[in-house]
């Protein structure tokens, strides 16, 4: 009795939480902010073992439980789908419903009512595939034009930040097609197999990857506009001052030596090397004694070079396949994501910096992390779930809302850390 009791009282918690621990699971990464708001909640899923934190020298957000993630994953299909494009989530709705009567039919026989539905479900898909195809194929557009059509700056960041957060929607799309639930709408028939066991994951992963290579894009996109937005506000704030301060002169005068970095406060003296002025009578005698400890050396004639010989050049490529090499950045990109999928990372974390210093690889950390970044988006959804990337970002002094991704952490949302 006490099992059944307890059983029901987890059940009322996820039912007095839905919204929160679905919010969570959407939008947050399985995370819940720890903040004053939450923290009934969290008592209440701590009490019934459906999340975990891992408490170190600074607490983090607790994470849900894989059990319930996986119970998520199943019942929120449906709901990522139609969150990401009710387009699709319309046009899958009447595709699974001519699943059913197609199912139907070949219980019974109908041969011509079968014909019927396997055109109409070849038409449904199509339009399926065809909505995927042009969504991702929109990005270009975006890509090609830069936002010059917006002549705001500030307005063409915001729109770079919408084309993000449109292809994250159309990520969960991606995400939501799960091929298990794919295999059991196919069945055993040879048709549907066809179709949903091959062609729709065919166009979903040619999808998966434009959409991979547009968000790298618009990322490093939006980081060059607030950069540019920066030097604007710079060059502004000294076309200000100059506007407001009429006759004002910019002299070294006028700089505050106690705020400047020590590296710039302690310069190192300047070597200075002195040269003698040949028409300067005073130098002659300084001119002659250099003059009379110079060495002289006799000239060397350079040896006669043997002339190159030909050697015969043989063409033997029958039999022989070259290989592309793989880039290095790449390569180590892979096993570092391999690493992490498989689990094979000890304390159940790694550091994305700390693996490129441990490595003998000659690339900045800024290119490194961005290519941590899109790998990972390029990763299938099954290994994509077993990765979670934490941020070590830093806003700038002058300007908060720009951020300076420092390191990214790689871990499996998965795997509790004691």
């Amino acid at each position: 009795m006490a099992r059944t009791h307890d059983a029901q009282s987890a059940l009322k918690a996820l039912a007095n939480h839905a919204e929160l621990i679905l919010d969570a699971h959407l939008n947050r990464g399985n995370r819940i902010p720890d903040t004053d708001e939450n923290l009934s909640a969290l008592e209440t899923l701590e009490h019934h073992r459906l999340i975990w934190r891992f408490r170190g020298e600074e607490d983090q957000d607790p994470n849900l439980k894989k059990e319930l993630i996986h119970l998520l994953v199943h019942v929120s299909g449906a709901q990522r789908r139609r969150w990401a494009s009710e387009q699709v989530f319309d046009l899958w709705q009447s595709l699974e419903g001519l699943f059913r009567d197609y199912h139907e039919a070949k219980k019974r026989a109908a041969f011509v009512d079968i014909e019927r539905l396997e055109a109409a479900i070849r038409e449904c898909l199509a339009e399926i595939i065809d909505d995927i195809r042009s969504a991702t194929e929109g990005f270009v557009s975006y890509l090609n034009s830069g936002f010059g059509y917006v002549t705001d700056l500030r307005l063409r960041i915001i729109e770079n930040e919408k084309a993000i957060e449109r292809a994250g929607k159309l990520n969960s799309l991606f995400d939501s097609f799960n091929i298990r639930e794919l295999a059991e709408q196919a069945g055993n028939d040879p048709f549907l197999k066809r179709l949903l066991l091959k062609h729709l994951p065919a166009a979903l992963e040619e999808g998966r990857q434009n959409l991979a290579y547009a968000l790298n894009q618009l990322r490093v996109m939006l980081v060059q506009m607030r950069e540019d937005q920066r030097l604007s506000k710079l060059i502004g704030a000294f076309e200000d001052h100059f506007l407001n301060s009429p006759g004002y002169i910019p002299s070294i005068a006028d700089l505050d030596l106690e705020a400047c970095p020590p590296a710039l406060n302690n310069p190192k003296p300047f070597p200075l090397v002195a040269y003698g002025d040949i028409y300067d009578p005073a130098s002659d005698q300084e001119l002659i004694e250099l003059a009379q400890s110079a060495r002289s050396q006799p000239r060397q004639e350079a040896a006669p070079k043997e002339p190159e010989r030909l050697t015969s050049i043989e063409n033997d490529l029958d039999g022989h396949a070259e290989t592309a090499e793989q880039d290095p950045l790449d390569e180590l990109v892979q096993q570092l994501l391999d690493m992490v999928v498989s689990g094979n990372i000890g304390a159940g974390e790694i550091s994305a910096h700390d693996t490129l210093l441990a490595s003998s690889l000659d690339a900045t950390p800024a290119t490194f992390l961005r290519a941590v970044e899109a790998q990972v988006d390029a990763l299938p959804p099954e290994d994509r779930r077993r990765v979670e990337l934490a941020y070590d970002a830093m806003p700038d002094s002058l300007y908060p809302d720009n951020l300076y991704i420092q390191d990214i952490t790689l871990r499996q949302p998965n795997v509790e850390r004691v």
